[in-house]
């Protein structure tokens, strides 16, 4: 008797020790991944915070903070949130994910933009509060559609629906410009935005934004459909298919490194 209420006992602590760990877990993966990578095309690279080795990414795995993506050129894929919202990155364009945190009544990011484009969809909340970061250009969004390319010295921003604050990076003073719907302002460096007039530079993604609204009705009607712990399975799934590559990725690039050394060695042995 006496030992059959220690065995319920030890399995009873090994079922709540099991549980207490995948609750831990969960919740500490939905608190770091809050969105994945998806509607990948072409050659899209994602760069690990610490890391020096660009690695192919794979669709559905999770966003982190601090991950740098890069699209090459006739390339692009959506950061697909879980608030329904969806960040567009174009081809020729080298962005990272610097802040990332959502809540059902909460959506606080902050993107930066280091060039190139990227078109956004923002989910409008309770506290929606986004920011993207251009090298001349701060763009401060509440929920809204909008566009923002970086040319080196100068940022072009176009709204779509919604209204958001732009300034400078730069200056004694960082004056801010209100970019109401189908209005466009540019920013270069060190220089005050000029004042917005109606879209011409940016209305050429105007159209994709009406296919990323398509996708965001898309995403939200899959959040509602797919619960939180599946989605979480197919981010793991995905997240280790991405570790493969990076272990591949990481082990061709010691292979290459040990070839260039033994021919160096081998041309130094011929000079003697």
């Amino acid at each position: 008797m006496f030992c059959k209420g220690l065995k319920v006992k030890m399995l009873l602590g090994f079922f709540l020790t099991h549980l207490l760990t995948y609750s831990l877990t969960h919740c500490l993966f939905a608190q770091v991944f809050s969105g994945e990578i998806g509607e990948i095309k072409g050659t899209v690279e994602i760069l690990k915070d610490g890391e020096t080795e660009w690695v192919p990414a794979v669709s559905e795995m999770p966003v982190q903070l601090k991950d740098r993506l890069k699209a090459a050129e006739n390339s692009s894929c959506n950061l697909e949130l879980d608030d329904g919202s969806i960040i567009f990155i174009g081809e020729n364009t080298e962005a990272s994910v610097e802040m990332l945190e959502l809540t059902a009544e909460k959506h606080n990011s902050k993107i930066s933009l280091w060039f190139g484009k990227i078109i956004a969809n923002i989910s409008k909340s309770k506290n929606t509060k986004m920011e993207v970061h251009s090298p001349t250009a701060i763009v401060a969004v509440r929920g809204t559609e909008f566009a923002v390319e970086s040319k080196g010295e100068e940022t072009d921003v176009g709204v779509f629906d919604g209204e958001v604050g732009v300034k400078n990076t730069e200056g004694e003073t960082v004056e801010e410009v209100m970019v109401k719907p189908d209005e466009e302002t540019s920013v270069r460096k060190g220089v005050r935005p000029r004042p917005p007039s109606r879209l011409i530079l940016m209305q050429k993604y105007k159209d994709r934004n009406l296919r990323i609204r398509n996708r965001v009705a898309q995403l939200r009607e899959r959040l509602k459909r797919l619960p939180p712990e599946k989605r979480l399975k197919a981010r793991q799934i995905a997240y280790e298919k991405f570790r493969k590559l990076r272990e591949k990725r990481i082990e061709q690039i010691k292979r290459t490194q040990q070839k260039r050394k033994a021919i160096k060695r081998e041309r130094r042995n011929r000079n003697r």
